[in-house]
């Protein structure tokens, strides 16, 4: 909603203030995160408070599952049945409005769906990043920039990646490492490579 909020004050493109409200936000959210970090008690909540900044299944439970796999399902499924209008408003909000798609509720509806899926991930697991950023580009070098085809891959290759990291992180180590360092000691090559790729064929 405060995303929202700032990106319907604002007169710059709509990609570049929904960019910019996201780093606002995400960067008051963090400095709450630091607070109740600084506040938390050292003997017993920091050390959950930090095990859950690391991002770790280790601790899920089967009805935080079942939690999980309700939103998750929903949410994919409003995102996968609007993925061709997801197409229309990377075109921009005027020719959305041409070819007859509200751009306003639609992102709306899109931005809901994201959340929803996303917070029920992140109470459960904690953040693991860097899937979303190393994810949908492998999965546009595999079937291109149309959505109605690169969401539903995107979602069948985070699955995977992240069953293999949660394999890693379970198997190296006679303790269990939390799956968010294996997602970024993977992801943060595989996004260089990908920025390099894209760089060469840009210059290309």
């Amino acid at each position: 909603m405060a995303v929202l909020a700032f990106h319907r004050s604002n007169n710059l493109s709509p990609i570049l203030t929904l960019v910019l409200a996201g780093v606002v936000v995400s960067a008051f959210c963090s400095a709450l995160v630091g607070l109740v970090t600084y506040l938390a008690d050292p003997e017993t909540t920091l050390q959950v408070i930090v095990f859950w900044l690391l991002g770790s299944f280790a601790s899920s439970t089967w009805p935080q599952f079942g939690l999980v796999a309700v939103c998750t399902a929903f949410a994919t499924a409003v995102l996968i049945g609007m993925r061709w209008r997801v197409n229309v408003l990377s075109l921009g909000d005027d020719e959305a409005r041409t070819l007859g798609v509200n751009p306003v509720r639609d992102r709306l509806i899109l931005l809901a769906a994201a959340c929803l899926a996303i917070s029920s991930q992140v109470a459960v697991s904690g953040t693991i990043g860097w899937v979303g950023l190393i994810i949908p580009n492998l999965a546009r070098m595999m079937v291109g920039a149309d959505n109605r085809r690169l969401l539903p891959v995107s979602t069948l290759l985070g699955a995977i990646f992240l069953v293999a990291a949660d394999t890693l992180a379970r198997s190296l180590t006679p303790a269990e490492i939390p799956v968010g360092i294996i997602t970024a000691l993977v992801g943060t090559p595989i996004f260089a490579l990908l920025l390099r790729r894209s760089t060469r064929s840009g210059v290309a």
